[in-house]
């Protein structure tokens, strides 16, 4: 579905994103990795069609979204490392707004936030509260549904679960899941390598701006290795793709 093509951003002189190459296939959950400044969010920019690659293409079903961004705008969701809500407006009256900026109006607006609730686990009672009282973990889950109120095809999740207790967490955890399940395709950053080995099909690992690995989970995990030890031996330089 998504092809990044020797992708390359640069800012003057800063090279923050060096000819990085990867896939995120139907249904697929790709996780991207790596330290603050690995270049990761510049990358995400780049998918959303915030920033234009100065080399390289992004491909969406063999369609530049760098020439046509309308077109991966129109399927994308996006889910903000920060939460992006209105804390003295209601849960109901945020999907409101957000649902309407995604040009969604009367049944079909209210079926996407009765859908989206139910997904996130957010009662009636939890919408009709205004933001500002919610925990953490619900401001989390409800900052997600803003991302999946116009149906996307493809969801970016930029940290997500920062922040949370571990059954916060665990329950965005099965919400992302539920969501997969039903064809949605994902890329997902984080920092927490347990939930990323739980939920990812697929791993990509920069640092310093260049992809290092990539390749499904079961590729890079052998020998009962997990993801945090594959991780630190691969920015370490101890451990190349494939030397199992």
């Amino acid at each position: 579905m998504l092809e990044l093509n020797n992708v390359t951003k640069r800012y003057k002189k800063k090279l923050a994103v060096d000819h990085v190459s990867f896939q995120i296939g139907d249904g697929e959950i790709v996780g991207l990795l790596g330290t603050n400044g690995a270049g990761k969010s510049t990358t995400i920019a780049m998918i959303a069609t915030l920033l234009v690659p100065d080399e390289g293409d992004i491909l969406l079903d063999g369609t530049s979204i760098v020439r046509h961004p309308k077109k991966m705008r129109s399927i994308l969701g996006y889910v903000p490392q920060d939460i992006a809500l209105y804390e003295s407006l209601s849960g109901l009256d945020n999907l409101k707004f957000f649902g309407r900026s995604y040009g969604l109006r009367g049944k079909e607006l209210r079926d996407a936030i009765t859908r989206v609730g139910a997904l996130m686990h957010l009662s009636e009672e939890d919408l009709r509260r205004k933001v500002g009282t919610y925990s953490g973990g619900m401001k989390r889950r409800i900052n997600i549904g803003v991302a999946l109120l116009h149906n996307p095809s493809i969801v970016v999740m930029d940290e997500p679960t920062v922040g949370l207790d571990v059954l916060s967490r665990n329950a965005i955890l099965d919400a992302i899941l539920e969501l997969n399940r039903t064809g949605v395709s994902m890329l997902y950053t984080g920092h927490y390598f347990q939930e990323i080995e739980r939920i990812c099909d697929k791993i990509v690992i920069m640092d310093q701006g260049r992809q290092i690995a990539s390749g499904r989970k079961e590729e890079l995990l052998c020998k009962g290795m997990n993801l945090e030890q594959y991780y630190l031996q691969t920015v370490q330089g101890e451990k190349e793709l494939g030397d199992c």
